[in-house]
């Protein structure tokens, strides 16, 4: 493990080379937890009758 230099070295993105796949994997999560919801409500507000009064 290398040592920085100084401690602007630590800030430098450039040294965060999977920043495209760390994006990737919020919007992912974030799209299945979007989906997980819709899910629920569509299982909870079907049987109580809440979509068509």
């Amino acid at each position: 493990m290398e040592r920085a230099i100084n401690d602007n070295a630590l800030l430098d993105i450039a040294r965060l080379s999977r920043v495209d796949q760390i994006y990737k994997t919020i919007g992912m999560g974030s799209a299945v937890a979007i989906s997980i919801g819709m899910v629920w409500f569509l299982c909870v507000a079907v049987p109580a009758g809440a979509l068509w009064k």
